[in-house]
This record gives C-alpha cells, sequence and structure tokens, in this order.
C-alpha cells in the first residue's frame, strides 16, 4: 500500500536513518530528531521501488520501480548522495526483488536466489539457492558476519549463511539449518550480535525465537489470529524484541527482563514451550505496512507507508493509555512533508 508517493522505507543498519523510496525520487530521513538529510529529485534518478542506505555514508543501493523508472528492475544501482550520480551499476538475470548492504558487501535478494557482491566492486562471490521467496525475506547481520534466508530444505526453515562465503574459496562451511515454523517464513531478523534470530511465519499468530548460542528458543504470542507480518526488529544491546503486522498493533517484548512479558493462558502442545506475550504495545494505521526501530532512551519508532512517524517511550508500570499499553506518545509526524535539514 502506497500512500504519499511512498513505495517503500528501510532502516540504516544502525537505525539512526531511515530511506524513503517514492514516485518522485529519494528521500533520506535522521530517525530522532526527525529531519530530512538528502533528496534525490526524479528527474535525476526516477522513481524508487526500494533503497537501502550503507550506515552513515553516502552511499545508497536502489532499485527502480513505480510510474517513472529510470533502470530496469534487472539492476541495481550504488548511488552517491554528494555527488548525485551513478557510481556503479549491477544488472543481474531476473527481476531483483531487495537489496540490502553492508560495509564490504551487496546483497541482491531474487525470487529464489540470493547473490553475494564484493562492495564496491560488484564481484559476484556467491550465489545461494532459497526456497520461494516472493516477499524478498532476509536478513543479515554485518557484525556478525551471519544472513538468514529460507531454505529450500523445507517449508518452514531457515539457512543460516556466512556473509564472507565465496564459491570460489576451496573450502567452505556447509550453513545451518533450522526448522523454524511449519508454514512459509515471511519475516525474518537477527540481532547485531548475531546471538537472537526472530522468525515469524505466514500464519503470523507466534514468533519464534532463537538463540544460537544455547540453542534455546522461546515462542511469542503476538495474538490468535491471522496476520502479515511486515517487520521484526530488535534494539541495538537486544533488549527487545518489535514486531508490526497488518493487525495496526506494533508489540514489543522484554529479552532481558523476561518477567515484564505475561505468558499467554494459553495451553501449549506437550513439549513446547509456553508462550509468551508482549509487555507494550500501541496502534498505528491498520492494513499499512510500517518498520518499526528502537532508539535511545526506551524509545521506539514506526515509519508508516502511510507517511505517520510514530514515536513512543517505553514504560515499565503496566500503564494503558489511549496511545498504547506500558508506553506513552512522545511525537507524531506526517514525514513525506517535512523539507530538507538546509533548506
Amino acid at each position: 500500500m502506497a500512500r504519499r508517493g511512498v513505495m517503500s522505507v528501510k532502516l540504516n543498519q544502525d537505525q539512526e536513518y531511515f530511506t524513503c523510496a517514492t514516485e518522485d525520487g529519494l528521500r533520506i530521513f535522521h530517525m530522532d530528531p526527525l529531519v530530512q538529510t538528502f533528496y534525490v529529485d526524479g528527474s535525476k534518478i526516477g522513481s524508487v521501488r526500494c533503497a537501502e542506505m550503507r550506515f552513515r555514508s553516502n552511499i545508497v543501493a536502489l532499485i527502480s520501480g513505480g510510474n517513472r523508472p529510470l533502470y530496469d528492475d534487472r539492476t541495481v544501482i550504488l548511488w552517491d548522495m554528494l555527488k548525485e550520480k551513478a557510481v556503479t551499476k549491477v544488472v543481474v538475470k531476473e527481476p531483483v526483488l531487495d537489496v540490502k548492504m553492508a560495509t564490504d558487501r551487496l546483497v541482491v535478494i531474487l525470487r529464489s536466489k540470493v547473490i553475494l557482491l564484493a562492495f564496491p566492486s560488484g564481484e559476484t562471490l556467491a550465489e545461494i539457492t532459497t526456497r520461494d521467496n516472493p516477499n524478498a525475506v532476509c536478513a543479515l547481520s554485518h557484525f556478525s558476519r551471519k544472513l538468514i534466508i529460507p531454505s529450500k530444505k523445507s517449508r518452514g526453515s531457515i539457512q543460516i549463511e556466512d556473509l564472507d562465503k565465496d564459491d570460489a574459496a576451496p573450502q567452505s562451511k556447509p550453513p545451518l539449518i533450522l526448522q523454524a515454523h511449519a508454514n512459509d517464513i515471511i519475516c525474518l531478523a537477527i540481532n547485531p550480535t548475531g546471538e537472537f534470530i526472530a522468525t515469524a511465519s505466514t500464519q503470523g499468530t507466534n514468533i519464534h525465537l532463537y538463540n544460537t548460542v544455547t540453542k534455546e528458543l522461546k515462542k511469542l504470542r503476538r495474538g490468535v489470529d491471522k496476520a502479515n507480518i511486515y517487520c521484526l526488529n530488535f534494539s541495538k544491546d537486544a533488549s527487545y524484541l518489535s514486531c508490526s503486522s497488518d493487525k495496526g498493533t506494533v508489540h514489543v517484548w522484554s529479552l532481558k527482563d523476561l518477567d515484564l512479558n505475561p505468558v499467554s493462558t494459553l495451553k501449549p502442545l506437550v513439549g513446547l514451550p509456553n508462550e509468551i506475550k508482549s509487555y507494550a504495545s500501541f496502534t498505528v494505521t491498520a492494513e499499512c505496512a510500517c518498520l518499526c526501530s528502537f532508539g535511545p532512551g526506551d524509545a521506539i519508532y514506526a515509519v508508516c507507508l502511510d507517511g505517520s512517524f510514530h514515536k513512543y517511550k517505553l514504560g515499565r508500570d503496566g500503564s494503558q493509555t489511549d496511545t498504547g499499553r506500558n508506553c506513552f506518545r512522545v511525537s507524531y509526524d506526517v514525514y513525506p512533508n517535512l523539507g530538507e535539514l538546509y533548506d
């Protein structure tokens, strides 16, 4: 659902900026304080379907789309925001669904494959076959050098790959494959250190939290009705996990202080762990995709495709207000209405 010309929004790797791909070009915003820091008009770049910023650098990887694309859908453009020009073009044989960046890697996501490329040369290092992946489900952690994708082995399984994988290397370590859900994977997240992996399936009622160190699995209860999960995201220190869905509720679980989370009253199947309910939640526009991010001072943000920007502060007093549970609204903005920082 694209409103106000917004086609997608994506966080940078430290969650302090987000890119906004639009029918009229590309915009980049700083999260807090919320200000627009870059804008490239559609006359220079065309309409943009999705884009990801490389940390805090001036390089953005983008894919054309919409009504006025400048490039075809098989091309990934590395755009220099300062020079306002394309510095690298990577062309593949199939339509590109999404792209992700690390400091030295570019991950191109296709319908049934991901391609690992060296940055900035664009040299192909590895091609990894996935299960049919129309939603471009993929997560990576630059710091732990891990890449998570839906595995072709079985429905609902995930594959943990080395971000340094190189098909030309004489020996490569086989990927770790985990059976995460019974249904297809719809969303993934990994925390920066690679300790935790969160997964959601097309059922969308439970989020599974896997500890890669202890091998422990926890089931986090989102709700009882089927939902389309839009976003899973960890805070930088893995104290919290957030989830947004088409139900219009953003849920937050405490991962370091588990006692903050109530336990679900639903009785689990024999041998399965109790289901943990979220300790905090707030509402955004239903059936409108949004991504969530955490900031300093227990801040949490929701950036929605309808142009709305929500900032909340998490609490611990069990309060319930008209704006949220265990959290309160700090600010609300419509980010497409913001001009450039130096206007």
